[in-house]
């Protein structure tokens, strides 16, 4: 079996699998398994089983009203689960690790990874629980951003399987923890957004990415490569915008940068209409020139208890 083959589904079965001892007390058999849903066979169950040279069985589909069937690949008996944990040890997550450990009562496979089996791991991860979406552009109508994501169970430390996957692809962050109402356990997600570093991670897990989550990211990336370039910030609050936020026209007011004028500040990148900054100024000296009148009238005015006393 190919290395960076075992390693896309180490991460898919990082992603969706799961591993245990079921049966009676008497007798405690080790069993493996792997669902997805989809209108046919997925093609992922199909190539896991065919990484792990056939062993387990296919099956489905399991259907129910309002849901997509459900299609699972299964290893039941312990020669099959024991194949199973031989060929994914080295790539596997401790939280599945120790599953199949558990399931099978075997000790600790130290793991053995290269940079390219990272990759196929990531890509077998997000062959399992990732998605690339569109998102509407908050303030320009009719445009997108893209989005890359992961979403993963964890504890209060975290989600060790979204720490190597954003370690793989060098990318993104994760955000969380998240708790839904009455669940158990928080919830991570890794995400990215800038169209560059989108391309770059899918490019990074293409050669071991599934069709579906292939497609999937491609068809993301051209709408997003086919919409021209949006001017940097908000023209009407943002970078590059033509007047001041009271209305002077930039064209025909000169524009000074900000600098402090007390100590030695270094002056700042923003920059200030001179107009706005001649109003203000003129605003502070009469303001001034009232509050020195209105002193000026109290201490000339002579106060009316003293008068009577004077008198």
């Amino acid at each position: 079996m190919d290395r960076l083959e075992r390693a896309w589904a180490a991460g898919f079965f990082d992603g969706d699998g799961w591993a245990a001892a079921v049966g009676n007390r008497a007798r405690r058999q080790p069993q493996a398994r792997i669902n997805q849903a989809g209108a046919a066979m997925p093609e992922v169950l199909i190539r896991f089983q065919a990484v792990l040279s056939g062993v387990g069985h296919l099956g489905g589909p399991y259907r129910k009203p309002g849901r997509q069937d459900l299609w699972w690949w299964t290893a039941s008996s312990r020669p099959d689960v024991e194949h199973v944990y031989a060929a994914l040890a080295p790539w596997l997550c401790s939280l599945k690790t120790r599953q199949l450990q558990i399931a099978l009562g075997l000790l600790p496979h130290p793991p053995a990874r290269s940079l390219g089996e990272e990759l196929a791991w990531a890509a077998g991860f997000f062959d399992a629980e990732g998605c690339v979406s569109l998102l509407r552009h908050r303030s320009h109508a009719g445009y997108f951003v893209g989005e890359a994501a992961v979403t993963q169970l964890g504890d209060a430390t975290g989600s060790e399987e979204l720490s190597r996957f954003r370690m793989a692809v060098n990318a993104g962050k994760i955000f969380g923890p998240f708790t839904d109402r009455g669940g158990a356990r928080s919830a991570y997600r890794w995400k990215v957004f800038p169209l560059a570093q989108i391309r770059a991670v899918i490019d990074a897990m293409r050669p071991w990415l599934g069709a579906v989550k292939r497609e999937q990211a491609d068809r993301v990336l051209d709408v997003l490569g086919s919409q021209p370039t949006l001017p940097r910030g908000n023209p009407a609050w943002g970078a590059y915008k033509t007047h001041c936020v009271n209305g002077h026209d930039y064209a025909t007011a000169r524009i000074r940068r900000f600098g402090a004028r007390r100590g030695g500040a270094a002056p700042r990148e923003s920059s200030r209409c001179l107009v706005c900054a001649r109003d203000a100024a003129r605003a502070r000296r009469e303001l001034e020139r009232e509050l020195e009148s209105a002193a000026t009238l109290t201490a000339e005015t002579p106060h009316p208890g003293r008068d009577r006393a004077t008198c």
